[in-house]
């Protein structure tokens, strides 16, 4: 058995309640009650039942507009509802099966019979809340599936039809560069290389996460040294732009983390604020300490922002679509989606404050120690 199920028992009569009581709770049921339709609605509020079992002859309101009130509120529709009555009439059992009852004993109770109905429905709930469960992860990783087609097809092929493509045309001897034309090449194929590279690395990271393959080892050590190396890494595609990459470290601070998950965290903001920000921009990078042992890492930047909708779309699958940057710079959102998921898996959060026109700002927090 379920351990300790929740039963709610309606009833007016006390007597009813109590015999039912004991049957059900010498089987370690967690039994409430109520003596009214009214207070049965107001326990439901603030309970969540496995099971109701529902007297139907109830002055004021009787069980069938209990069980219809209860039918039609989405956070109770699915509790099962077992009717007692001492009716037996054909017309009664259909009315209650009609406004969703799940079956009903007959009054005076046989103790094994109420058990039994009372054991049958609560494992069809458990069982129907396990097979919701698995369809909604089956949806989940069809999504992710769905996702991973879609990037592959199109946000992947594409650099490397490009690469393939000038490549060949220089292999064939089919066009001649002089030494500028050429390093402009080099700087091209460069790019696209890097982006792909990027978008493939981010693509595997998150597959693995979404199966529960990432492993995640957390040591104590320096977020200084991890921002420098982040910056050191993508100070070339910054210096393309024009843009300055500055870290702003008032002191020194220890986090306690996945050293490989914080920098691809780093690396995706770092390199998104860079792909949205303007020509000559500036991109600060600094940390605050936080209460209980916290801190917050922001990446700021001066780019073209984002408005309300794109900003609630950002970490859905479904609804995140591709954003350009201020050189063409083609977006998939996937960045963003893995950092969240490295940042809760660090029991940390991540938010962001946007203004179309005038920038963002993406915030994490990391713990500084392993308690």
């Amino acid at each position: 058995m379920n351990s300790n199920p929740k039963i709610l028992l309606v009833d007016d009569n006390p007597i009813n309640i109590r015999v039912a009581a004991k049957i059900l709770r010498s089987y370690n049921y967690n039994i409430s009650f109520a003596q009214s339709g009214r207070d049965a609605l107001q326990k439901v509020k603030a309970i969540s039942f496995d099971l109701i079992l529902l007297d139907i002859m109830m002055p004021e309101m009787d069980g069938y507009e209990v069980c219809e009130k209860l039918k039609r509120n989405p956070d109770t529709q699915k509790i099962p509802v077992i009717f007692l009555t001492a009716k037996t009439e054909p017309e009664n059992v259909v009315r209650a099966f009609e406004l969703g009852g799940a079956d009903y004993v007959t009054k005076p109770f046989n103790g094994q019979e109420l058990l039994s109905r009372v054991e049958t429905h609560i494992g069809l709930k458990k069982s129907r809340e396990e097979l919701e469960t698995i369809n909604l992860q089956l949806k989940e990783a069809n999504d992710t599936k769905d996702k991973m087609f879609s990037i592959i097809s199109h946000d992947l092929l594409g650099p490397f039809g490009n690469i393939k493509e000038s490549l060949e045309l220089i292999a064939g001897g089919d066009v001649s560069m002089d030494n500028d034309s050429m390093q402009g090449f080099l700087k091209a194929v460069w790019n696209s290389t890097s982006s792909a590279y990027s978008l493939l690395e981010n693509l595997l990271f998150w597959a693995r996460n979404q199966q529960g393959r990432m492993v995640y080892k957390p040591k104590l050590i320096s977020l200084n040294e991890i921002i420098g190396e982040t910056i050191g890494l993508l100070s070339g595609v910054a210096k393309n732009k024009s843009i300055t990459l500055v870290a702003g470290l008032e002191e020194k601070y220890q986090v306690f983390v996945d050293k490989n998950a914080i920098k691809t965290v780093l690396r995706n903001l770092i390199s998104n604020a860079i792909k949205f920000s303007q020509p000559k921009g500036e991109i600060i990078i600094s940390v605050r300490k936080e209460k209980e042992d916290w801190v917050v890492v922001s990446v700021k930047d001066s780019g073209i922002g984002m408005n309300k909708e794109t900003m609630n779309n950002l970490y859905k699958k479904d609804k995140n679509e591709p954003r350009w940057g201020t050189r063409g710079e083609k977006g998939v959102g996937l960045g963003l989606i893995i950092s969240r998921e490295f940042i809760e898996k660090h029991g940390g959060s991540l938010w962001i404050y946007s203004e179309e026109g005038k920038g963002s700002t993406f915030h994490f927090t990391l713990k500084q120690n392993e308690n």
